[in-house]
């Protein structure tokens, strides 16, 4: 008997839990796993201190905290999407509570005890537990989540079911897969996507059973929405996660809210423009973070210009203008990667080019201009450092769109344009989805989905996902 003969039959209980196994996340596990992180930094510090106190305070705290986790609703889905500076703060927000408690209850059952070493594990606990416990409980729900991927079914294989399914297939990493369409009158697959199947509208139910399908996602069809709508509503008896595509979803942001007119919900889109405050705030969080880095990556820096000099004869710095905030001309600076010759050569390179139809940008894999220390700085990005210096003397940021060459941007126009609005980044969205590997028409789009996102924790989860991207090298040339 499968899933949906369950539903179908009224049995719901049994159906949704029979789904529940493949889809929920098994919290004992994530448990487990924070247990033993907060066994090793709490109890070890503390061993490593002395004193009863401390040692029982660690235990208490670590002992306690699945059930503060519990209650801040970090255990659920292992397809969780919450990204990973909410999670950290709900971590940090519930450890420091967990302890805090469990202080005032010390100084209330013995005030004596409350020592040097009972400070140390506090601190510990606040400062250490939150980051470590939240990288290694992703880590396990990620590993968890590709043993049992989740399966979408995608109701409409027109374009923008298609732009669902390519952008699953290219950035899931192994967490979601397609499990096909729903499409009486279906366009033909794009290559990117692969062999899907493409069942028949008749029976949404059934097609559901047939693919395994664990979610449902509405693009767009043709048929009536009233049959539509009848068919969701049955697959809801049970526990198949629903999604609707808003229609214009390229200007939706990810929070945006919904209200109502007239009875009817629509989609409050925000202004595609930082405010004044914002831009201030951006700016004192983009110091802090650069004076940081470039104190953390001075001798790397100083290592990596050595080696250019000893490579290839040219300065160490690669100075170039390019068209920053509200279109004025700025001076980048990259290590150079390239022969000194490389701009001349360019144009006599121009067939050569392996992004043609993405707009104005020039690319190519193996491009014969760049050096050998260039190589590798490109594959690791490591060529970009010295863009801090231009985030310290205000002509980029660190999150923002990608600062085209001018000549490049000069060809830009109509809503693109608009991306001249905000500061240039060293990263952005167009670098967590491929850097290279992203089509223009994408990279524009990517630019207002981040201004309309806005926010310091958006900048910080950017700057957080850019570190994967660049150690695999995903779309580096």
């Amino acid at each position: 008997m499968t899933t949906l003969d369950l539903i179908r039959r009224g049995s719901r209980s049994e159906a949704n839990a029979q789904l529940a196994r493949l889809t929920r996340a098994p919290s004992v596990a994530l448990m487990t796993v924070d247990l033993i992180v907060l066994s090793a930094i709490l109890v070890g510090v503390g061993l490593l201190v002395g004193g009863s106190s401390a040692l029982l305070l660690a235990i208490v705290v670590t002992v306690s905290a699945p059930l503060g986790f519990t209650i801040a609703e970090l255990y659920g889905s292992v397809r969780s999407k919450a990204d990973a500076i909410g999670e950290l703060r709900r971590t940090m927000a519930a450890i420091t509570a967990m302890v805090l408690a469990w202080l005032v209850i010390g100084l209330i059952v013995a005030p004596d005890s409350i020592d040097r070493g009972v400070g140390l594990v506090a601190a510990a606990a606040v400062l250490l537990a939150g980051p470590i416990t939240i990288a290694t409980r992703r880590a396990a729900r990620h590993r968890l989540a590709r043993r049992a991927p989740e399966r979408v079914l995608i109701i409409g294989a027109g374009a923008t079911g298609q732009t669902i399914a390519a952008q699953i297939a290219a950035g899931s990493r192994g967490e979601v897969e397609v499990a096909g369409f729903v499409d009486d009158d279906p366009r033909p697959l794009r290559e990117d996507i692969g062999t899907l199947p493409v069942l028949p509208e008749a029976d949404l139910v059934r097609a559901i059973d047939e693919t395994q399908a664990t979610r449902v996602v509405l693009a767009y069809t043709r048929r009536p929405a009233a049959e539509v709508l009848a068919q969701i509503r049955e697959c809801s008896s049970g526990d198949i996660r629903l999604a609707v595509v808003p229609r214009l979803y390229e200007m939706t942001p990810t929070h945006a809210s919904v209200s109502e007119i007239g009875g009817l919900p629509v989609i409050d889109l925000a202004s595609a423009r930082l405010s004044p405050a914002a831009l201030r705030a951006k700016r004192v969080m983009d110091l802090i973070i650069t004076s940081a880095a470039l104190t953390v990556f001075g001798p790397l820096m100083l290592m990596i210009a050595l080696a250019i000099k000893l490579d290839s004869k040219g300065p160490v710095f690669f100075r170039q203008e390019r068209l920053g905030y509200q279109g004025r001309p700025f001076t980048i600076f990259k290590f150079r990667s390239m022969r000194v010759d490389a701009e001349k050569l360019r144009m006599d390179m121009a067939h050569l080019n392996e992004m043609n139809g993405s707009g104005p940008l020039f690319k190519m894999k193996t491009d014969p201009r760049v050096t050998r220390t260039g190589r590798f700085l490109r594959k690791t990005s490591l060529d970009e450092l010295p863009q801090l210096l231009n985030v310290m003397n205000g002509s980029m940021s660190l999150v923002g769109p990608r600062p085209f060459v001018t000549h490049e941007a000069e060809q830009i126009d109509g809503w693109a344009a608009r991306r001249l609005d905000l500061m240039p980044g060293i990263t952005g969205l167009w670098q967590v989805e491929g850097r290279n590997d992203v089509p223009f028409e994408d990279m524009v789009r990517l630019d207002y989905t981040y201004v309309a996102n806005w926010s310091p924790w958006w900048d910080l989860r950017i700057l957080m996902q850019t570190i994967p991207t660049v150690i695999t090298g995903k779309g580096a040339s």
